[in-house]
C-alpha cells in the first residue's frame, strides 16, 4: 500500500506555514519588541532609582556632615562662652575681694582710731578721777 500524499495536508501545511510567517510577522515580533522595550524601560527605571538612592546617600552622608560641624561650632561656642563668663566671674570675684579688703582695712583704721580716742579719753578720765580722788582724800587728810 502506497500512501500517496493527500492535498489536503499539503493545503493544511502550507496554510500553517503561512499563519506561522503572518502571525510571527504580525504578532511575535511586535510582542517581543514591546517586551523588549519594557524591559528597557524597567531597566532605565531601575538605573534611575539606583542613581536616586545615591544621590540620597550621599545627601544624607552631606547633610550629616554639615550637621556634625554646626553641633561641634555650638560646643566650640558654647565652650567659649563659658570660659569668658568664667573669666567674668574671676574678675568680680577677685574685684570684690579687693573691695572687700579695702573695706577691712578702713574699718580696722577706724577702729584704731576709735580705740585711740578712747585711750586718750579714758587717760584723762582716769586722770581727772585721780586729782578728784586725791583732793577728796588730802581734803579729809587734812
Amino acid at each position: 500500500m502506497t500512501i500517496i500524499p493527500d492535498i489536503t495536508a499539503l493545503i493544511v501545511s502550507v496554510i500553517v506555514v503561512c499563519l506561522t510567517l503572518v502571525l510571527k510577522r504580525q504578532f511575535f515580533e511586535p510582542l517581543a519588541r514591546a517586551m523588549e522595550a519594557r524591559e528597557q524601560e524597567a531597566g532605565g527605571a531601575r538605573q534611575a532609582r539606583e542613581a536616586a538612592e545615591a544621590d540620597a546617600v550621599a545627601a544624607e552622608t552631606r547633610v550629616a556632615n554639615a550637621v556634625a560641624a554646626v553641633r561641634d561650632e555650638g560646643y566650640r561656642e558654647m565652650d567659649r562662652i563659658r570660659r569668658e563668663a568664667g573669666e567674668r566671674a574671676e574678675a568680680t570675684l577677685a574685684a570684690a575681694r579687693e573691695q572687700a579688703a579695702a573695706t577691712l582695712e578702713a574699718g580696722k583704721d577706724s577702729l584704731r582710731e576709735q580705740s585711740a580716742r578712747a585711750a586718750s579719753e579714758l587717760e584723762q578720765v582716769a586722770e581727772s578721777l585721780a586729782s578728784d580722788l586725791t583732793a577728796r582724800v588730802l581734803r579729809r587728810a587734812s
